[in-house]
Order: C-alpha cells, then structure tokens, then sequence
C-alpha cells in the first residue's frame, strides 16, 4: 500500500493466489490513514466498508482499469446501499460481481466464467482422451483445467504515470 496512490472509487484488485478479491476504495480512511474499501466477501459473507489492512490481508494489490457508467459519488452510495444487505454467492454475488453491478456494468465474473469454461473443458477432455475414464478422472481434469482457467484469469492493471 505504501507505494500504491489510490483515489476515492478507483476498484483494487488483490491477489490471493488463485483467485483475485475486487474492491472499491471509500472516501473514508482508517486511524492509521489508510483508505477504506467496500467490498463483497465471503469471510463477511455480504458488504462491508472495512480497512485496507483486512480486505487485502498484506497480499499483492493494484488498482484495476474498468469503465464506469456512474460518477464516483453515485457508485460508493450504490456500494454503501449494500451493506449487511448483499448476500455473498461465489457463483453469482460475488466481489467482482458486486463491484461491476455499482458501477453500473453488466453483472459479470470473468472468474466464474472462466472458471466454469475450464471445469467443462477438463471433463470434456478427460472424456475424448482418456481410455475408460472413471467418474473420478472427471473430476480431477474439470479441478484442474478448471483452476488453471482461474489462474490465468487475471484483471487489467490501471497504467500509472510516473
């Protein structure tokens, strides 16, 4: 964070390995002058406005490019109407999710989809090339193309200038 300039409704990105935690910052900041950020999480299990320490939890975290339909002011009053109201569902309410529905965007995860692609395809692949597959080898390739897809499914880092 010491180096990372963030500004009031920019959505940060912090990676937890496989999977990436989308958030947005607050116009609020903590005692130790930390921005806030709102997000949907699973560890709450809706939306919180928390501190930038126990969303990002000292991982990796960059400000994201995306397009938004609302000015700043209009989404974190969209973010902040969710609050203890958002009922967290990786598959369907999550962060990223959440950011792209109060920022007035399609409500999408390109994790999920991506992720669903590559539990299909691991299956469907275990099916054309295996010989005599068991249910079990099914379900190791959809885990593991699944989770590569995942992986590899990474948000645009906001260009910076120097």
């Amino acid at each position: 964070m010491e180096s990372l300039l963030v500004s009031l409704g920019d959505v940060v990105v912090t990676d937890f390995g496989i999977y990436q935690h989308w958030s947005f910052v607050s116009d609020a900041f903590c005692s130790r002058g930390k921005p806030m950020l709102i997000s949907a999480t699973k560890r709450t299990g809706t939306v919180k406005e928390e501190t930038w320490d126990s969303v990002t939890q000292g991982k990796n975290t960059y400000i994201t490019k995306i397009e938004k339909i609302k000015a700043n002011s209009e989404i974190l009053k969209a973010a902040r109407s969710q609050i203890e109201k958002w009922i967290y569902s990786v598959d369907s309410n999550n962060c990223e999710h959440f950011v792209k529905w109060a920022s007035g965007l399609d409500v999408t995860s390109t994790q999920v989809v991506n992720t669903t692609a590559g539990l299909i395809t691991g299956a469907a692949l275990v099916g054309v090339v295996a010989e005599n597959p068991k249910f079990v080898h099914f379900v190791g390739g959809a885990l593991l193309v699944g989770g590569i897809f995942l992986a590899l499914t990474r948000a645009a880092e906001k260009a910076t200038a120097d």
